[in-house]
């Protein structure tokens, strides 16, 4: 193992696991609490960055690299953003993107 290597042991790895079982039930309850849509996409967005802050730390050793951190957490984040602003106005005035029921 070289110098700069962090090990993770066992008790790491399983509270990881409590912590990553833990916000995948609250997303899922938050996929059945009577919120706004808007408040509720917010809380899951929330609660997914949050998973992916946890296992960049863990299982990617990123705990020391603050900043790589950070960029794997964000940039996808507001890359979907832009990709959103870029689209969404391809759809104003077209009833495609709604599903119709019967």
């Amino acid at each position: 193992m070289s110098e700069h290597a962090h090990p993770v042991g066992y008790k790491s790895y399983f509270k990881t696991w409590f912590w990553l079982l833990v916000l995948t039930l609250l997303a899922l309850g938050l996929g059945y609490a009577p919120l706004g849509a808007g408040f509720k996409a917010f809380l899951l967005v929330t609660v997914t960055l949050a998973k992916i802050v946890l296992i960049a730390t863990i299982f990617m050793h990123l705990q020391y690299e603050k900043l790589n951190l950070v960029m794997l957490t964000f940039a996808p984040l507001i890359l979907a953003i832009i990709l959103f602003a870029f689209t969404f106005p391809e759809t104003q005035g077209s009833a495609t993107h709604v599903l119709m029921v019967r």
